[in-house]
């Protein structure tokens, strides 16, 4: 009995770290692709002052300004939309990884320890 206690233990740990682990992996993934996006936006508000900037020193009259100022920010809201879509996507992706991670835990516990049974 103690032999067989023993053995589940063990493998509960191992499975455990590597249950660990591929969440670190899956978070890592998620955090970079957050990061990419981050970034994004941040290349674009520096986009946007430059523009921003070279327009002023380019413009003559209140009309050419309020002009340039309409184009540069309907495309800052296309690109900013863009962005927002992506995260949107990473994070239904993530959601699903997270749900399989946590599906695939559930269903390798209950092989391990046989009173750990997923509910229907």
């Amino acid at each position: 009995m103690t032999n067989e206690i023993f053995e589940t233990m063990s493998k509960l740990g191992k499975s455990n770290f590597d249950a660990i682990k591929e969440l670190y992996k899956i978070n890592l993934k998620i955090a970079g692709q957050i990061s990419d996006q981050q970034q994004a936006f941040i290349n674009l508000s520096l986009e946007c002052v430059t523009s921003q900037m070279e327009m002023l020193g380019k413009s003559k009259d209140y009309k050419d300004i309020l002009s340039s100022q309409t184009s540069l920010i309907n495309e800052a809201s296309e690109k900013v939309q863009g962005i927002a879509r992506n995260t949107v996507d990473i994070m239904n992706e993530s959601k699903d990884e997270v749900s399989a991670w946590v599906e695939k835990g559930v269903e390798e516990a209950s092989t391990i320890v046989p009173f750990a049974k997923k509910s229907a």
